[in-house]
């Protein structure tokens, strides 16, 4: 099965207000694609009622495919990630589907990594990104995602795992689209800063003080 791999970094453009950080988000998809963080929360939606999960207006839990939505498609790795079947073939379970409405992913704690099972990417599919005070600080769409087709269709191709790693904390993620945005399997994940970055600016620091010492 033909798979496509892209990687890039994106600088969003966000409408956020003065004073308010803006992301910088690094965007990676592939087809079968899995979550690059590990450590990473999972939410396949198959539950009744997910509870990060907070749907408005035409969106809705849905299986199969009808006119609201067409359900992903499963290649590569991306099921037995996420416990789903069938492994390759159309999502059985339950996935999200907004169709002119929303669907909004709260998280408890802030977040800086995002990953979603995106389906027939459009260009009018959203997500926007919103810090723990509800000001946006970005967000992307179908276009932004590196080495997509717009639309990409359905089918083997059709459907990417998309990863989003941020560089300012959110706390929640809304999709939203003019027609059909379909999606499943999150994941999702603090990922703090590396032990060993503090420690070298804990050093330089230390280092910069003896000089000043010495001087």
């Amino acid at each position: 099965m033909k798979k496509h791999l892209s990687i890039a970094i994106a600088s969003i453009l966000t409408l956020s207000a003065p004073g308010i950080a803006k992301a910088q988000f690094t965007i990676t998809d592939q087809v079968g694609g899995i979550p690059t963080v590990s450590g990473a929360t999972l939410e396949n939606f198959d539950e009744p009622s997910p509870s990060i999960l907070t749907l408005s207006g035409a969106a809705s839990l849905m299986t199969g495919t009808d006119v609201n939505g067409t359900a992903p498609y499963f290649s590569g790795s991306t099921a037995a990630f996420f416990g789903e079947s069938p492994v390759s073939g159309y999502d059985n379970s339950q996935y999200v589907a907004v169709y002119g409405g929303s669907a909004t992913l709260s998280f408890s704690t802030p977040q800086r990594y995002f990953g979603l099972l995106w389906a027939s990417v459009d260009a009018n599919n959203l997500l926007t990104f919103y810090d723990s005070a509800h000001n946006v600080i970005g967000t992307v769409s179908g276009p932004d995602l590196p080495g997509v087709p717009i639309p990409s269709g359905t089918g083997p191709n059709g459907t990417y795992y998309v990863n989003i790693t941020s560089t300012t904390a959110f706390s929640s993620v809304v999709a939203t689209a003019n027609d059909a945005f379909e999606f499943d399997d999150v994941a999702y994940a603090p990922i703090p800063e590396p032990a060993s970055l503090s420690l070298l600016a804990f050093g330089v620091f230390g280092i910069t003080l003896l000089r000043r010492h010495q001087r």
